[in-house]
């Protein structure tokens, strides 16, 4: 093997590693559905946005600091890792997402947000899987957004 072979073997796997760690997660334009929601729900919803971005970009102190006082207790930064992994090990790394609609309940609003994962196999071939990840928020008594509640379904 040539040192210029060397070289462009090297080169190409720096290459390689170097576009791999750079992840660009979209969000999807908005759907009609926002039209209708109230301003109240237009901040809860915004909320849990802020949510789903720190979970798929892996901040979990972002995403914990979101959270109820309630949930901060219940789900800690163990948690939040073991979430993530089996998640991305189930479906892949995140590249999309987009809010889907907000659901009518008494107390707390669910919303449901599409969220598209790409999974590579030893190949590098490409296999798309979405999952619907639901978050429970609402306001307390002081007026604040709180989340109560969040899942992939």
């Amino acid at each position: 093997m040539t040192i210029f072979s060397r070289f462009s073997a090297l080169a190409a796997v720096l290459l390689a590693a170097a576009v791999s760690a750079c992840t660009t997660i979209r969000e999807l334009p908005p759907t009609p559905a926002d039209a209708e929601l109230s301003a109240e729900q237009t901040e809860e919803r915004e909320y849990s946005r802020k949510l789903l971005e720190a979970f798929l970009k892996d901040d979990a102190s972002g995403f914990i600091g979101l959270l109820s006082p309630e949930m901060k207790e219940e789900f800690g930064k163990d948690k939040f890792e073991l979430s993530r992994k089996v998640i991305t090990e189930t479906l892949g790394q995140p590249v999309s997402f987009s809010y889907v609609t907000a659901l009518e309940h008494i107390a707390i609003t669910p919303y449901i947000w599409k969220v598209r994962f790409v999974l590579k196999n030893k190949e590098d071939k490409e296999y798309y899987s979405e999952a619907l990840f639901r978050v429970l928020a609402g306001h307390d008594t002081k007026g604040d957004v709180i989340i109560v509640g969040f899942n992939f379904l």
